[in-house]
């Protein structure tokens, strides 16, 4: 193991050494890695600074007054890169961390510093940005990567391989690191150097290396000091090894003779067992015969008293029976007797009736003779004479306005002459003459299209008025139809209620039966589940009974928490396993399986808070069950899988109670495998073989059978469930029945209702049919008058409009002339004469068609005010005499044709006949139902007596069996005795077969068969004699160690183990102490490259801040004896130290320091340099150590606060062409108070601090130096005050005068930094 760690130190050192030339050859090709941005939030003095502006890849500048928070930044960048001083915080420190400024606290911090990637130097793929995040709070330190969560090492791997070295910390310089390596002395300078050389982890590994080689030292030193006890026993144990072969023999005689001795005792307990089995598996035959006589006894008594109960129920329904049917009986004769005075009365109403219609009939039959006379005479004669008159009379007169028009235009035309001197004006006025022709004409067709319209719309409405009364009329129909099927159905459900009624009767009959037997099987759980609790504790008994009330109220779920009674839970497989498995569960039988102990834990506070009892749960979850290997014979059987059904719910439970039982073929078979499987074996009889050895068994009662009577419970809980059931379903009939009666009560009700509802539609449809046809009448007429008087006449001005305007326009073609032509004067004349004639024509005709319409209006008046109306009121008369049954006789008058609608008395009197039949159906039917009643009620008596003799009987039968009973239970009683007798004697025989065998398994391995032999022929008295001398030899020998043979294996082994451990140890410690000399020697020459390395950088570095000066490193070592003080005196140089390079660092002592700073002139020691000039010196010291390890970028904090003004600038031009450098490009971020760096700088930022709190901005290098400037004049004109105060002091003085001195010098170089 130390060898291990001791390479794995090797390669870290090694990496460390070569990383020093190796870095340089790799970064110097091409440095572009730099900070690109910070973001600060909550972080010391800094409250949320944002993005601070992308920082230049070359050099940066930060300017600020002291307590500014200059350093806070710098800060800020190590805590994000894991410097020491970072690397792991305790809750003070990261509280120590957060912002303390005003407004409220903070409750964690964050810094976030984005690299420019672009070179790959970090190893993230396709990355040219890295983001690296630390967040603290007081509870959490976090780091992110790219922004996703990333654990510590990832963060370090990532740094250390971007160049970034834990042993090499200067590429971040702050406040004090200047000044530290200026005090350093020679041996603190060469521990700086191993630690940059990476020899410090080898340092700890080596140290624990060797710590585990002074422990395997005193592992050997034990290991020699146990060998050697070894040996001492080794030779005791010799001498014990001989009286332990003596003992030996003895042992074997005795245990020969006690193995003989146990055999023979098995033996005859074997045998005496055998006989007592065959006594009492007769005596258990005996048993079992009276048991089962007991029980048929039993099962007779319970069922005669059974058969008692059911019969004086029988009895008692069968009077309650007998007493309803007499009360049928009366009503079933009163309604008969009701039925029969009806047939009665509507007898004698027909015959009244009959009377009352042959007169009508008579006096209708004339009335439709005038009616039809009437009718004939207006339609065959007086109609068509009046239409022809009146259509004559309309041409007539239309021919004689015509001819009046015409002479009356020739007049005019005659006058126009003489109105008229042109015939232009005379055309002018015929002109307007045409127009206002135009307009009449135009006003006459206009009424002309109105009259057709309303005729149109007349004979539209005639027509949808006709379709309406087809509609209606068919509507009408079918509302008589239905008022028909209604009455059908009022018979049908009137009919239907009285069957309802009847099976109501029965329903109640039946529900009382069923409410007896439910009875007697709640009486019987009753006593079920007395006989179950007999045979449980009283306090489970309790607290069974309350649990389920208890289960309810918690809101147990049934089923999945709740799984009840162990006995509940499963079924056998066949009846004849019960015995076996109540004895295998005892009261384990009782036990309750819930889900988890949360529910027995509820269950438990519930029984044990309010004291309802004791009940023992078993939580599925909390029950532990072994696998079991159950052997394999055919005498055993394993009762879990051989007696049992069950859910796999509850298999653990099943497991626990029935998992280490057994189902033996008999007690002997039992006995043998419950001690070899360690398991309990039961018998079907009952016998019961403990595992631990105990025999139980003997005569078992069934009567106190725990799964029996939870049979009977629950088949007595299934029939009477299955009665309720009945119950239920009967009490759901009857109440079905009862909703059956009401609801055909109500349906008779809403029909009756609905009968008059649709009577009262009937008659108001046919006030409807009766204005519809009035209306339908009225448009007839108006439609004929529209026809014949209106249009006609209309048409004919139109026709005579068109011709005036024919003529006038005639007369426009014509010259104007002042008399009329011949011809016009010819027909001028004919026009007269005719006019004449058509006026007498005219008068003639008016006279006959008023003659023709007084003829039609007497017609008329006869058929509507006299004869239909006659005819109307004889076919409602009798209505009032009309009763309920015959309203729907008038509506069958309504659904015929006139010619053949009955009188409503008619139809009245045959609804009368139809009510008589229906009543006397009614009563054969109510004179029959009598007679079922009386059939019946004769039946129930007979039954009351046959009952009443088998009850005595049954009484008889019971008293006997009784007697037989207490008979039956003292010979149960006497046989129970016997069996507790064999019992004890066979307790006591496997008692002893269990001994007896137990003693020969405590024998352990047999002696050989012939020392066996030697004592198979004794007796056993002479076998007891004999083993008692053997016992007396032996007590000899009481002091023998019988570990002796063991021991001396023992201590053999152990001794060899210990000689190869040794060995191997030896070997270890060579191979660890050969690894490190050579890594010793490895890390020797790894310190002396990097000195040589640091040495050859130094030089370079001064000879850049100091062109004519020159400086050197010294390793000084433990060679150079005449030399005691290494700050003052000279030691071996460089050179030789690389001549002689395989000098041991043990013999190092320090590193001292050679400088000058002229071109001629001696050396001088850092003890020998002002302050200035250590600072420039321990600054080439750095910048030797950042070249030998470079890293991408550097921070300085006030690095230049000790050096004069020609130092600062020669330090910044050095970081100006680093910074600037084409091969090997860094980027540099310093604060400072002086104006060389920020004139030398590419970017500058400033931070200010108001309220506690720092903010950084971006700065120009105007601004920058302006800023420089006044604190520069601020420091100058303290010093004034303070070189004032202190005059007195000449010390004081002289040091105020060289400050003063040196910031004079300051401004100098800030104006001619201004000026270039």
């Amino acid at each position: 193991h130390n060898s291990h760690q001791l390479e794995g130190a090797e390669v870290r050192i090694n990496f460390t050494v070569r990383s020093c030339n190796k870095f340089c050859k790799q970064i110097s090709s091409s440095i572009t890695m730099h900070i690109k941005q910070i973001t600060i939030s909550n972080f010391r003095s800094f409250r949320q600074q944002p993005e601070i502006h992308p920082f230049s890849a070359g050099m940066n500048v930060v300017v600020g007054r002291n307590g500014s928070g200059k350093s806070n930044l710098f800060d800020a960048v190590q805590f994000v890169l894991l410097s020491p001083k970072f690397w792991s915080l305790r809750q003070e420190e990261r509280q120590a961390l957060l912002h303390e400024g005003s407004g409220s606290a903070a409750v964690n911090a964050f810094v976030e510093v984005v690299f420019d990637n672009s070179d790959g130097r970090m190893s993230l793929e396709n990355s040219d940005e890295v983001v690296l995040r630390r967040t603290v709070g007081h509870k959490k330190d976090e780091f992110f990567l790219q922004r996703k969560r990333a654990s510590r090492q990832e963060i370090m791997s990532l740094l250390e391989g971007a160049g970034f070295s834990k042993s090499n910390p200067y590429f971040i310089v702050q406040q004090g690191k200047v000044n530290a390596l200026c005090v350093m002395s020679d041996k603190e300078r060469l521990n700086l150097l191993k630690e940059v050389a990476g020899t410090t982890v080898y340092d700890e590994k080596k140290a624990e290396s060797l710590k585990k080689m002074e422990d395997n030292r005193s592992s050997v030193a034990k290991i020699e000091e146990s060998m050697q006890y070894m040996e001492e026993r080794l030779d005791e144990l010799k001498e014990e090894k001989e009286e332990l072969t003596r003992y030996r023999s003895l042992d074997r005689q005795r245990r020969a003779a006690e193995y003989t001795l146990y055999d023979k005792e098995l033996r005859r307990a074997r045998e005496s067992l055998d006989e007592i089995e065959h006594s009492r598996a007769d005596g258990i035959e005996e048993r079992g015969y009276l048991y089962e006589l007991a029980r048929d006894v039993d099962d007779r008594i319970r069922t005669v008293e059974g058969n008692l109960k059911t019969k004086t129920g029988e009895l008692r329904r069968g009077n309650i029976y007998l007493d309803g049917m007499k009360e049928d009986k009366t009503n079933a004769v009163t309604l008969a007797t009701k039925l029969d005075l009806q047939c009665q009365e509507l007898e004698e109403a027909i015959q009244l009736g009959e009377k009352v219609m042959q007169s009508h009939r008579r006096e209708l039959k004339n009335l439709n003779e005038e009616i039809a006379k009437a009718k004939k005479e207006l339609v065959e004669d007086v109609q068509p004479r009046f239409d022809n008159i009146k259509s004559s009379l309309s041409n007539v007169t239309a021919e004689k306005q015509e001819t009046r028009k015409k002479m009356e235009e020739l007049y005019a035309k005659q006058g126009r002459s003489k109105q008229y001197t042109t015939k232009e004006e005379r055309n002018t006025y015929l002109l307007s003459q045409i127009d206002d022709l135009e307009k009449a004409k135009v006003e006459k067709e206009h009424d002309l299209s109105k009259r057709q319209n309303s005729l149109a719309n007349l004979r539209r409405s005639l027509e949808s008025d006709s379709i309406a009364a087809q509609s209606k009329a068919s509507d009408y129909s079918t509302k008589f139809k239905a008022m028909e099927e209604l009455e059908q159905t009022l018979q049908m459900k009137h009919k239907l209620r009285n069957e309802a009624a009847e099976e109501r009767k029965n329903y109640w009959r039946k529900l009382e039966d069923v409410r007896e037997s439910t009875s007697a099987a709640r009486e019987r759980k009753f006593h079920a589940l007395g006989d179950l609790r007999k045979v449980m504790p009283r306090a489970t008994s309790m607290g069974l009974d309350n649990l389920t009330h208890i289960v309810a109220q918690e809101g147990i779920e049934i089923g999945s928490q709740y799984f009840g009674l162990l006995l509940q839970n499963f079924e056998l497989t066949d009846d004849k396993f019960r015995m076996a498995v109540e004895i295998a569960a005892q009261n384990s039988l009782f036990h309750v399986i819930v889900d988890n102990d949360v529910t027995a834990a509820r269950l438990m506070s519930r029984l044990e808070k309010d004291q309802l009892g004791r009940v023992t749960f078993l939580p599925l979850n909390r029950l532990l069950v072994e696998e079991v290997n159950y052997p394999n014979s055919p005498d055993i059987a394993p009762i879990l899988t051989k007696c049992l059904k069950y859910r796999p719910e509850v298999e653990v439970a099943m497991k626990h109670v029935f998992g280490k039982k057994l189902l033996a073929r008999n007690a002997e078979v039992a006995s043998t495998w419950s001690a070899r499987s360690h398991m309990d074996a039961i018998t079907l009889e009952g016998d019961l073989c403990s595992r631990k050895g105990a025999m139980t068994g003997g005569y078992v009662d069934a009567s106190k059978s725990r799964l029996l009577a939870n049979k009977e419970l629950t088949d007595a809980e299934e029939e009477l469930s299955q009665l309720e059931n009945d119950l239920r379903v009967t009490r759901q009939k009857s109440e079905a029945s009862d909703r059956s009666v009401s609801a055909l009560m109500s349906e008779i009700q809403r029909l009756e209702a609905k009968k008059a509802n649709i009577d009262m539609v009937l008659s108001r449809a046919e006030e409807e049919q009766e204005v519809h046809k009035r209306r339908f009448e009225k448009n007839k007429e108006n439609i004929s008058k529209i026809e014949t008087d209106i249009i006609p006449p209309i048409e004919v001005e139109i026709r005579s409009l068109d011709g005036q305007i024919n003529r006038i326009r005639q007369e426009m073609e014509t010259e104007l002339s002042e008399t009329l032509t011949v011809s016009e004067r010819s027909l001028l004349q004919n026009l007269k004469e005719t006019h004449s004639k058509l006026e007498k024509k005219v008068e003639a005709q008016t006279q006959t068609l008023e003659e023709i319409s007084v003829e039609r209006q007497r017609l008329q008046s006869l058929l509507d005010d006299n004869l239909l109306k006659r005819k109307s009121e004889l076919e409602k008369e009798g209505a009032d005499n009309e009763d309920e049954d015959t309203s729907s006789s008038r509506r069958r008058s309504k659904g015929t044709d006139d010619s053949t609608r009955l009188p409503a008395s008619n139809l009245a009197q045959s609804q009368r006949i139809e009510t008589l039949e229906m009543r006397r159906r009614e009563c054969n039917e109510a004179n029959t139902a009598v007679k079922e009643i009386e059939l019946k009620l004769a039946k129930a008596k007979k039954d009351d007596e046959a009952l009443r003799s088998e009850l005595v009987a049954s009484k008889n039968e019971l008293d006997k069996l009784r007697t037989k009973d207490t008979e039956m239970k003292k010979k149960l009683e006497e046989a129970q005795e016997n069996e507790d007798v064999l019992m004890n004697k066979r307790s006591m025989c496997v008692s002893k077969r269990e001994l007896y065998m137990r003693k020969i398994q405590e024998l352990g391995s047999l002696p050989p068969v012939s020392e066996l032999n030697t004592f198979t022929s004794l007796s056993i008295s002479n076998l007891t004699k004999r083993l008692q001398s053997i016992n007396k030899e032996l007590k000899k020998y009481s002091h023998v160690n019988k570990k002796a043979y063991d021991q001396f294996v023992n201590f053999s082994e152990h001794r060899e183990s210990l000689i190869k451990r040794k060995v191997d140890l030896d070997k270890g410690a060579t191979k660890v102490q050969e690894l490190i000399d050579n890594l010793d020697q490895k890390k020797d020459e790894a310190i002396n490259r990097t000195f040589r390395g640091v040495s050859a950088h130094f030089k370079d570095v001064f000879k850049e801040l100091v062109p004519n000066g020159a400086g050197e490193l010294i390793m000084k070592s433990d060679l150079d004896g005449e030399i005691h003080n290494i700050e003052e005196t000279e030691s071996t140089s460089s050179e030789q130290i690389q001549k002689s390079h395989n000098q041991r660092v043990n013999l190092y002592r320090g590193i001292g320091v050679k400088v000058r700073f002229s071109a001629v002139g001696e050396n001088y020691l850092m003890s020998q340099l002002s302050g200035g000039q250590k600072a420039l010196v321990a600054l080439g010291l750095i910048f030797a150590i950042q070249r030998c390890d470079p890293a991408p970028f550097y921070l300085f904090d006030e690095l230049d606060q000790a050096l004069d003004s020609t130092y600062r600038a020669a330090v910044a031009g050095l970081i100006q062409r680093q910074a600037s450098s084409d091969d090997n490009p860094t980027q540099f971020i310093c604060s400072t108070f002086r104006p060389e760096l920020v004139a030398a700088a590419d970017r500058w930022y400033g931070i200010s601090h108001q309220n506690k709190v720092s903010s950084v901005h971006l700065m120009t290098k105007k601004d920058s130096l302006h800023f420089i400037a006044n604190l520069m004049n601020e420091e100058e004109a303290v010093g004034e005050v303070t070189s004032l105060a202190t005059s007195a002091r000449t010390s004081r003085h002289s040091t105020e005068t060289r400050k003063r001195k040196s910031i004079k010098e300051g401004k100098v170089a800030l104006e001619e930094t201004a000026v270039y």
